[in-house]
């Protein structure tokens, strides 16, 4: 009887993981299409003249891939956070190591992509390498930018120590409590991707004033 029990909780485990697999995926694909048709529709209704522009398109994907990272941001930093007790269900911890590593690695590949199609836009392109302010005060958009700047920098490292600290033996080193410390303090500078989504005439301001 002990040994059935035991190939039941093994069969109920094996389901499990590809379970949380498909849930990574869906939450992925929403993650995209929400924020794609949300900016798409805003961007419809305001400064129409960026979509007539040969990198118009890079502005929409970007600023939509924006807000998909400030998505996997906050996912990857719950699985970070709950590792222990989502490694009881599988009872692995490293294979909840390895989801946390591939909600990581979304969250990287997203934010990288987010970075380049805007340097490629306009108006982005234009203000960053061409000096063109007449959509945002320069001191504006020196905030604007470095706020993401510092902010991105911040997330990329941390989501990077998922990686680093897969191995157990530097987890154990350093301490699984100092390492969801280090996730508590990210999320404590948030405030810092706060300002940098609400500026004026960018992402959400745009959608009340254009």
């Amino acid at each position: 009887m002990k040994g059935d029990n035991n190939s039941k909780s093994s069969v109920k485990i094996s389901r499990i993981y590809p379970l949380f697999l498909v849930i990574i995926l869906i939450i992925l694909i929403i993650s995209i299409i929400i924020p794609l048709f949300l900016v798409n529709l805003n961007q419809n209704r305001s400064c129409l003249h960026h979509i007539e522009e040969d990198n118009g398109t890079l502005w929409i994907v970007g600023r939509a891939l924006g807000f998909t990272t400030f998505v996997w941001f906050i996912v990857s930093s719950i699985f970070g956070i709950n590792t222990k007790k989502i490694a009881k269900s599988f009872k692995s911890y490293q294979k909840a190591r390895n989801l946390h590593c591939l909600n990581a690695t979304i969250t990287i590949t997203v934010f990288l992509i987010h970075i380049g199609t805007l340097l490629g836009s306009d108006p982005w392109g234009d203000l960053i390498f061409d000096g063109e302010y007449n959509h945002i005060p320069y001191p504006l958009f020196m905030v604007k930018l470095w706020t993401g700047i510092l902010f991105g920098l911040i997330m990329f490292s941390v989501a990077l120590s998922a990686f680093y600290f897969r191995d157990l033996e530097r987890m154990k080193k350093f301490g699984f409590k100092n390492f969801i410390k280090v996730h508590y303090i990210m999320l404590s500078l948030s405030f810092l991707l706060g300002i940098h989504i609400f500026l004026i005439n960018t992402e959400f301001l745009i959608l009340f004033w254009g």
